[in-house]
Order: structure tokens, then C-alpha cells, then sequence
């Protein structure tokens, strides 16, 4: 898989459905109305490669709630823009 920007990231969060407020602290958080689910990343540079906890813990997330199974979104992670 090639590498994953944060500004991907965020591209594919917003596309199942999850928005943004504004930044809390040093931190974005995305939550999901429809299930609840909140994800919490550090305000990093969009061009900035996205560390793999985060794409760990996005990814269970995701998975957790029912949103999008591992494989869904590894294929929206290629898919992006």
C-alpha cells in the first residue's frame, strides 16, 4: 500500500461519513453521528505521513462501530485522492 497522508486520512473519514470540529487542543477530533464513534488524531501537516498507530487505531475503530471493515478501507485508503 503506498504511504498514507494525513490529508488522505482525512479525505477518507469525511467520505464514511465522520465530520470535524474545530481543533481541540493540539488534537482533530472526528466523530461519526450516526454511531457515536469518535476519533481523535494529533493536528499533524496534511503532507505528513500518517504513523501507523494512528491507521491502526483509526482502522479498529472503523471496524469496531461497523463503518467499514479493514479491507473497505484499505481499498478507500488506495482509492483517495
Amino acid at each position: 500500500m503506498p504511504e498514507v497522508t494525513y490529508s488522505r486520512l482525512d479525505a477518507v473519514l469525511r467520505s464514511l461519513g465522520f465530520s470535524v470540529g474545530e481543533p481541540e487542543r493540539d488534537t482533530r477530533v472526528y466523530r461519526h453521528e450516526t454511531t457515536g464513534a469518535l476519533i481523535v488524531l494529533p493536528i499533524l501537516p496534511d503532507q505528513e505521513v500518517v504513523l501507523p498507530r494512528h491507521l491502526v487505531g483509526v482502522r479498529m475503530t472503523l471496524d469496531g462501530f461497523g463503518i467499514a471493515d479493514p479491507l473497505e478501507f484499505a481499498s478507500r485508503l488506495q482509492k483517495a485522492s
